[in-house]
């Protein structure tokens, strides 16, 4: 039987126990001497609750926090995650209680497709989140590689260096709906200059937009100190697609560069093959693998064609 819970919206007064518990969750989980560790100085609720502070529920026992579950509205997609629940709690039915009402914020957004990252080798998480309708659909490993360079990389640029900020947003909004209707990172874009979590890194070709990257890094960012995370990248598809794809990474490494940290990270779903092995021949190498998992069942923006990155964790 389930752990009688009470759940309720993620406020202001929760971020903190929720970050803490996030990192004694995921910490636990992958044996860590200090689960608390985890992640070292990045932050993940934070971040994601200035951005969507609609998109969060938590489960309460006995007035403590014991589980939580996030939901970030990227227009046409809802990215569900974090879930996390105190190991103390585990296998009561404290997440199956956590993704209804999540599923029901989902449901008040009206967004076409909802995506999570979940482990392939653990049969529980595969099972629960069928039961919710999500259905795997393809490996995607988290890959990471020491910093090299500096490049040359002519047309590129950074959000925060310009003063057309708004026009630029609205650039890299239409370059997403062109591989999916509907989808949208303004918010991310924006946020991240905004709020000192890093920049996004733009790429130019012939004065128009071809490709951009939401890089987090620093203290409290979804990087940490010590790494420049690509939370999401995107360069437009066609000729010449995988040459952008490494001219906005190499941008990304000089970014990094100037920050200080000696790493760079990013996942790839292999259901984009090309924009994968450009990351492989590019000396990216795998840190852990997931799977992506889809409610509906549908493709989304994961096609050959399309060169993108992103981390749902």
């Amino acid at each position: 039987m389930g752990t009688e819970v009470a759940i309720r919206p993620m406020e202001a007064r929760d971020v903190a126990d929720a970050e803490r518990l996030y990192r004694l969750a995921f910490g636990t989980y992958f044996q860590l001497p200090d689960p608390l560790a985890f992640r070292g100085d990045a932050c993940v609720i934070e971040p994601r609750w200035r951005s969507y502070p609609d998109g969060g529920v938590v489960a309460l026992a006995g007035g403590a926090m014991i589980g939580l579950c996030f939901v970030s509205n990227w227009g046409g997609l809802a990215v569900l995650g974090p879930v996390a629940v105190h190991p103390d709690h585990w296998r009561h039915g404290v997440a199956r209680q956590l993704l209804g009402p999540a599923l029901e914020i989902v449901g008040r957004w009206r967004n076409r497709i909802t995506g999570l990252f979940t482990f392939p080798q653990s049969a529980q998480h595969l099972r629960l989140y069928q039961d919710f309708g999500f259905w795997p659909r393809h490996l995607t490993p988290v890959l990471a590689k020491p910093l090299a360079g500096p490049h040359e990389v002519p047309g590129a640029a950074t959000l925060s260096a310009r003063t057309d900020r708004a026009a630029v947003v609205a650039a890299c909004r239409e370059l997403t709906e062109s591989v999916f209707a509907g989808l949208d990172l303004s918010r991310e874009i924006a946020d991240v200059v905004e709020r000192g979590l890093g920049d996004t890194i733009l790429l130019f070709e012939d004065g128009a937009l071809a490709g951009f990257a939401v890089c987090h890094t620093g203290a409290g960012s979804e990087g940490g100190s010590q790494a420049c995370f690509v939370k999401f990248a995107l360069v437009r598809s066609g000729g010449g697609a995988a040459g952008r794809l490494r001219r906005l990474v190499a941008a990304c490494e000089n970014f990094a560069h100037g920050r200080g940290v000696g790493q760079i990270a990013a996942g790839v779903s292999t259901g984009r093959h090309d924009a994968y092995r450009t990351m492989v021949e590019l000396g990216f190498r795998m840190q852990i693998a997931g799977v992506t998992m889809h409610r509906p069942h549908a493709p989304g923006y994961d096609r050959p064609d399309v060169f993108a990155l992103e981390d749902w964790r």
